[in-house]
């Protein structure tokens, strides 16, 4: 009877091992045909119970990665095609995968891997499953374009893109002449170049690749923002107004094109209209502690001293490391003349910034008005010593000397 047991036992685990890879595979399936129905959740379920059953279904992997970078499971998605690519070295679509991933989440030296890797694959390496990939160019149109397709102007975007965040400016600029060469009407490739050249301080170029720009896709925002910025250096005011407000037009939903215009109109003086752009710019991001900073010294200098004090402590709600909150705070209760609390708020500047100037002298200047001479004139010499030019008038009236 003993005996009888033990070969049904037997029997019944040999039926279940043989039944594993079958229900494995039956789960693949499964989960490709819900990841092709764009049921993302039920096919990385499938995909789940299948590498449960049987951890070498590699394909399982590569899937579970899609449907995971669908669910915004970036790290997930990359683990997936790591563990494929350890099987299939040169699949193209997961090494594409994984590269923009780890680009968007900044892990630019990982990512400059994948992509040099992706233009030293032969143009037929692949596996049979092709993903289709879908990428704005230049804000305007819709590109298509495969794995398997020639995307070598893809990739060097890519890679000047990487190399411009590790300010590696030279070979950014080399990638994005590479692109330009194999695809000389995508204005995003004008774009990206432009800001490599800005930010390695050429701006005549900078400027030049901004205005290519425009002219491929006139609708380009961020084009017109920083040309507009460039322009501004330049002493092209009135031209870089126009070209803001036209971006605006074209693009109302952007704060930061508020926010360049209110900076460009502070610098004028036009406070009532810069008022009005960093309000516009607050309805559109209300956390953003600059906005409702640069929206106070606005109302400041309206007279409007209640108002600016409310953004101001609005602003350290935001940040409350944010000094210059604490400066500009500490300057509109100075002219309340509520002297205690703007020694306070100078004295927080200090704190989150010790060699802060600026916050020193102002203070100084409080504790003047507040009678308490000695330590002011040590304030505005600790000022001085930091760089800030004192006034002999005030070195006179607040030291004695």
């Amino acid at each position: 009877m003993v005996r009888l047991l033990l070969l049904a036992t037997t029997y019944l685990l040999a039926l279940n091992a043989l039944s594993q890879p079958r229900n494995a595979a039956q789960m693949l399936e499964k989960g490709e045909l819900a990841l092709e129905q764009r049921q993302d959740r039920t096919a990385l379920a499938h995909l789940n119970e299948c590498l449960r059953q049987d951890p070498q279904q590699w394909k399982a992997y590569y899937l579970r990665g899609i449907a995971r970078e669908r669910l915004a499971d970036s790290r997930g998605a990359i683990t997936d095609y790591s563990i494929f690519l350890e099987q299939f070295l040169n699949h193209r679509e997961a090494l594409f995968s994984r590269a923009t991933l780890r680009f968007q989440l900044s892990q630019y030296e990982l990512a400059r891997e994948d992509f040099v890797t992706l233009l030293r694959l032969p143009a037929s390496t692949g596996t049979g499953t092709e993903s289709v990939y879908f990428e704005l160019s230049g804000g305007a149109t819709q590109k298509i374009f495969t794995a398997q397709s020639d995307m070598r102007s893809v990739v060097f975007n890519y890679l000047g893109q990487i190399d411009t965040q590790l300010k590696y400016y030279t070979r950014a600029i080399t990638y994005f002449d590479s692109c330009i060469r194999l695809d000389p009407a995508r204005a995003d490739f004008f774009l990206n170049r432009g800001l490599a050249y800005q930010q390695a301080g050429d701006k005549k170029q900078a400027i030049s690749d901004y205005q290519r720009t425009l002219e491929l896709n006139p609708a380009s925002s961020l084009a017109q923002h920083n040309l507009a910025v460039l322009l501004k250096e330049t002493g092209s005011k009135a031209e870089s107004e126009a070209l803001l407000s036209k971006a605006i037009k074209e693009d109302p939903r952007q704060a930061y094109l508020y926010e360049e215009r209110g900076h460009l109109l502070m610098s004028q003086q036009k406070w009532a209209a810069a008022l009005q752009d960093f309000t516009k710019a607050i309805e559109l991001d209300a956390t953003d502690p600059d906005f409702w900073i640069n929206r106070a010294i606005c109302k400041e200098h309206g007279k409007d001293l209640g108002g600016a004090l409310a953004d101001l402590t609005q602003a350290i709600r935001i940040d409350a490391t944010h000094e210059k909150a604490w400066l500009n705070r500490g300057n509109v209760l100075t002219k309340m003349n509520r002297l205690r609390e703007a020694i306070e708020d100078y004295t927080v500047a200090i704190t989150h910034y010790p060699e802060y100037g600026l916050a020193f002298y102002n203070r100084g200047i409080a504790k003047q008005k507040a009678g308490a001479l000695r330590e002011a004139c040590q304030d505005i010499t600790k000022a001085e010593l930091l760089g800030v030019t004192v006034d002999e008038k005030v070195r006179v009236a607040v030291c004695k000397k």
